[in-house]
């Protein structure tokens, strides 16, 4: 085997070595949304020698919103981005694209947030957007107190970090939604029992009435019925709702 061969083979075994690594730190019992934000943020902040923290803003009904984080830094770093509209991590986000900073003294495209970067002590950012094919999730950011900290290497790493971390993050949004289902289905049987207890109804008549009041008011059924299971008392208009 030649140099260059090996070489080859060494690169490819230490990436291998990486992905199972990264995959089975992002494994998170039941697939639970908090503690998977938490176990990337962790992960990735440890990944990297040279980065003090890490921060993910997830991208949640159409805005981009801060979710979870190591430290101060990234956890005022972030909301500024999200009270502003300004920040490297949003336009990651917007335009699907990594964005680097390698010193926030001299970095021009962002010059409020970068002189509030400063203040915290952050020298240079790596921002990686989170996305499951076309879909973005949102940002993955890395935070360093050192100029320069991550060169193409260590993007590279990070951008295999963050694919991996999306699939964990997609799993257990969609693991969330099902749970809210199957609990919004249960309020909802539930509800229906009290109302054809109450009024001798059949299940369709009791739906139907859980559905008018849900109509009536523009909340969602579940809400309705939650209301009725915790209180006794069908929310909605007029008599017809009692």
């Amino acid at each position: 085997m030649s140099t260059d061969q090996a070489g080859v083979a060494e690169a490819v075994t230490e990436t291998m070595m990486a992905v199972q690594t990264i995959a089975h730190a992002l494994h998170v019992g039941d697939a639970r949304l908090e503690p998977t934000l938490d176990a990337i943020v962790a992960n990735a902040a440890a990944a990297h020698p040279a980065a003090s923290d890490a921060g993910i803003i997830l991208l949640v009904h159409g805005e981009l919103v801060p979710q979870a984080v190591t430290g101060r830094p990234p956890l005022d770093l972030d909301v500024r981005q999200r009270d502003t509209g300004e920040g490297p991590c949003l336009d990651a986000a917007k335009k699907q694209t990594v964005m680097c900073i390698s010193d926030t003294s001299t970095e021009q495209r962002w010059p409020g947030f970068c002189t509030a970067a400063q203040a915290h002590g952050v020298r240079s950012m790596l921002c990686v957007p989170l996305r499951i094919g076309e879909q973005c999730l949102g940002t993955l950011t890395l935070f360093s107190h050192q100029v320069a900290a991550f060169g193409p290497p260590d993007v590279a790493l990070v951008e295999l970090f963050a694919a991996l971390a999306a699939l964990s993050l997609a799993d257990a949004q969609r693991a969330g939604q099902l749970r809210e289902a199957i609990a919004s289905r249960d309020l909802i049987g539930q509800a229906k029992g009290i109302l054809m207890e109450r009024f001798k109804i059949s299940e369709q008549d009791a739906f139907g009435r859980l559905s008018r009041a849900s109509q009536a008011l523009n909340l969602k059924l579940a809400e309705v019925a939650r209301h009725l299971t915790e209180t006794g008392e069908l929310l909605g208009p007029g008599p017809s709702a009692t």
